[in-house]
């Protein structure tokens, strides 16, 4: 048989191969599963959107002008599913035959953006903070601290002045007038004569000299142990319920109280119940 009667008869058993062969040959290579993201009314290409067929390996993104393609996937039933952010997803029960499935139109519906919850956690209270300070130093054993178990042990919340009085050796109030002040018998450098004795009306209402000790409420410098300053009053102090304090002599006072080392007479750390 010449060479042009062989190519004449190869022509005509293409020609004659029947569509149920082919369609079997593209079946077993797989087919294709293709079509285009939109936006749900606009019908606006969607870049970026994510399409897989669920429980597969077969994914992929759709490019810029939303089209999107899944090649080589076997024939049989499958769920298509489409994402993007900002958008409803979707999810399709799709039939592949060996024809394959061309043409899809997914339209994705905007949804309002709802952002991530935030669970707020109230951080500690200035009190809470402060106690912690006041167990840190307590554990370091140097000064004398008494909670408000021990504060409020000799008749309740106002008789914090008297808990000190009594539990802290050299500790003594001193009255004047109607009022009293804390003071201590260890003056540090502090001589006789620079004692403080209060302002002109803490003088008149019977103020003497002292080492009267310097008072801290809340972190904050509320008496100073300087002469001629108004005495720190502890039977008219206004603030909130005192449930901590701290009693240094002048040699125990921590820096951060005692930032020029002047606290010749030591001092008093209270803490309130903010």
């Amino acid at each position: 048989m010449s060479t042009w009667c062989r190519l004449i008869v190869l022509t005509a058993l293409v020609a004659g191969t029947r569509p149920d062969i082919l369609r079997a040959q593209r079946a077993t290579d797989g087919v294709t599963v293709s079509g285009i993201v939109l936006v749900d009314s606009l019908e606006r290409p969607i870049a970026g959107a994510e399409v897989e067929l669920v429980g597969t390996p077969y994914r992929t993104r759709s490019d810029s002008a939303g089209a999107f393609s899944l090649r080589s996937v076997p024939v049989g039933a499958y769920r298509l599913q489409l994402r993007a952010v900002g958008y409803a997803p979707l999810v399709l029960d799709v039939q592949l035959t060996a024809e394959g499935l061309d043409g899809v139109e997914a339209l994705l519906r905007p949804v309002a953006q709802e952002l991530e919850r935030v669970r707020i956690r109230a951080s500690l209270t200035p009190t809470a903070r402060h106690l912690i300070d006041f167990e840190n130093r307590r554990k370091v054993g140097i000064g004398k601290f008494l909670d408000s178990t021990r504060l409020w042990a000799y008749g309740g919340p106002r008789e914090w002045a008297t808990a000190i009085v009594a539990e802290v050796p050299g500790v003594r109030s001193m009255g004047y007038g109607s009022s009293k002040a804390l003071a201590t018998g260890s003056r540090g450098p502090t001589s006789f004569r620079n004692l403080p004795n209060g302002d002109v009306m803490d003088a008149r209402r019977g103020a003497r000299g002292a080492c009267y000790m310097r008072v801290f409420v809340d972190g904050m410098l509320r008496y100073n142990s300087r002469a001629g300053e108004t005495l720190f009053d502890v039977t008219n102090f206004d603030g909130p319920p005192i449930v901590a304090a701290e009693v240094y002599a002048p040699a125990q006072l921590p820096a951060e109280f005692n930032r020029l080392s002047d606290a010749s007479c030591g001092a008093i750390l209270l803490w309130t119940k903010r």
